[in-house]
């Protein structure tokens, strides 16, 4: 699939015109990762946003010291948008699950991009709104189920016995 129509499928991008595509396909770089083969550390500078064209990637995050799957990327899907909004650092450690192909932009030609084309930086920052918002509620029913989980161990009688003998 040639850049541009990959961009049109993606959903910050699906907005944009023909035009916008191809100059924003332009300044595209593409970079190939094997299984296992790491493409961002958590904590670490990412200073680009990032279109997987092919392949899939695995999202972890660091909990007490322990390396926890939060979900998988399919193509045509995107990461890196927070450093592009604030500060630049990576919110999660990615690798690659198989092949993968990924296309990157930087934080500079995005900004040099949105500067010389304003109708496209309003279609992007409205359609990366929408998908941050639909992020937050998938994390507030994530965050839901963990509560009612939670409450459902607090309330049995027989886990409360049973943790009260671990603190022992």
């Amino acid at each position: 699939m040639e850049n541009s129509a990959l961009l049109k499928s993606v959903g910050l991008f699906a907005e944009f015109d023909t035009e916008e595509l191809q100059r924003l396909s332009a300044m595209m770089a593409a970079a190939a990762f094997h299984p296992g083969d790491t493409i961002l550390d958590e904590g670490n500078a990412n200073r680009a946003l990032h279109i997987l064209k092919s392949g899939r990637i695995r999202v972890m995050r660091t909990v007490h010291g322990r390396e926890v799957a939060l979900c998988d990327l399919a193509a045509g899907q995107t990461f890196g948008e927070l450093s592009i909004i604030e500060d630049g650092v990576a919110s999660a450690s990615l690798k690659a699950v198989s092949d993968a192909e990924v296309l990157s932009i930087s934080i500079g030609d995005l900004a040099r991009f949105f500067k010389e084309t304003p109708a496209a930086a309003a279609k992007f920052w409205r359609a990366i709104s929408v998908e941050l918002r639909r992020r937050l509620i998938q994390t507030n029913d994530v965050v839901a189920r963990y509560f009612e989980v939670n409450q459902a161990l607090v309330e049995n009688p027989t886990f409360r016995e049973a943790y009260a003998m671990c603190l022992r």
